[in-house]
């Protein structure tokens, strides 16, 4: 199969085309042919050498990164159920996959713990933006904060991949949001549903944002989430205790189910997706990292690599 792979760590410049054996399924597991993957920034992460354990136990070179698909079933392993081959999926990888394993390719070979059928009304392209942004904030929401209808929650970073899909899961969830971005991206983020943006460049949140009952926090500006918070806010149902207020750093461990919800929440127009979708190439991967490396990117950028 045809993938984009990196021969060592460093920059976007190492990314090369590379042709690597499939990988069989396992009793558990199911191959799919990718129509589609997204990037993310612990794909940046990953080119740079910056991951560990558990992500790197298994990877050697050339290595193939991605974590993010869309697809459709060609193969499976004898235990699987619930799926069929000719289905449409879309969901995550393992942390730790094997070096021709990754989404930067034609096929990969997935267990079905975070893989969900495509719905209809969701193309390949949609579903690839979904898995780790998207599931990182509907966990966030529903599983960590337990947001409830009326409760006040303050999104930090709100134009990043994961800030536009928490906006707008927060908004589903009945909640008033405020968030922070630069003022460019102020009109977007009104158009998702923000009920406050607050450019970060300009003004305090904690200056003007008080007793808000959550904070989700994707920028790492720990300070000022606290400092919002009333005092028996909480950012998760974990506790590090700081001034009565709750501090924890979220590990997602999302389902196949959750990823179904979240699916319909784009489908019923709740959640409205933001992606730049280019063709699969080595010239557009690489494109795609610069973007994200420059922190000025907006919304996901999603590789189609087949219709």
């Amino acid at each position: 199969m045809k993938t984009i792979a990196i021969n060592q760590y460093g920059s976007a410049d190492e990314f090369t085309m590379v042709d690597m054996p499939t990988t069989e399924p396992q009793a558990d597991e199911v191959q799919v042919a990718i129509h589609a993957f997204s990037l993310n920034p612990m794909d940046i992460a990953g080119r740079m050498g910056a991951l560990s354990s558990p992500f790197t136990d298994l990877w050697a070179f050339p290595l193939v990164l991605g974590w993010d698909f869309a697809g459709v079933i060609t193969k499976m392993g004898k235990a699987v159920t619930g799926f069929n081959i000719g289905d449409a999926v879309f969901g995550s990888a393992a942390p730790a996959h094997a070096a021709n394993n990754g989404t930067y390719g034609e096929f990969i070979t997935v267990n079905t713990k975070e893989l969900a059928h495509l719905p209809a009304g969701l193309s390949f392209d949609q579903a690839a933006a979904l898995p780790i942004a998207g599931l990182t904030a509907y966990y966030g929401m529903k599983h960590n904060l337990k947001l409830q209808s009326g409760q006040k929650i303050l999104v930090q970073g709100g134009a990043g991949g994961v800030g536009l899909f928490a906006i707008q899961i927060a908004k589903a969830f009945g909640a008033y949001v405020a968030t922070t971005a630069s003022a460019n991206h102020r009109d977007l983020l009104t158009r998702l549903g923000a009920d406050e943006v607050i450019d970060y460049h300009e003004t305090d949140p904690a200056a003007v944002l008080h007793d808000y009952d959550a904070v989700f926090d994707t920028v790492g500006d720990i300070d000022t989430g606290l400092k919002v918070l009333k005092a028996d806010g909480q950012p998760t149902d974990e506790q590090q205790h700081d001034q009565q207020k709750k501090v924890a750093f979220q590990f997602t461990q999302g389902s196949s189910q959750d990823l179904a919800d979240l699916a319909q929440l784009v489908v019923s127009g709740q959640v409205k997706l933001t992606v730049a979708t280019l063709p699969f190439s080595v010239a557009n991967v690489i494109k795609g990292h610069r973007s994200i490396e420059s922190r000025h990117t907006t919304g996901k950028i999603v590789i189609h690599v087949t219709d």
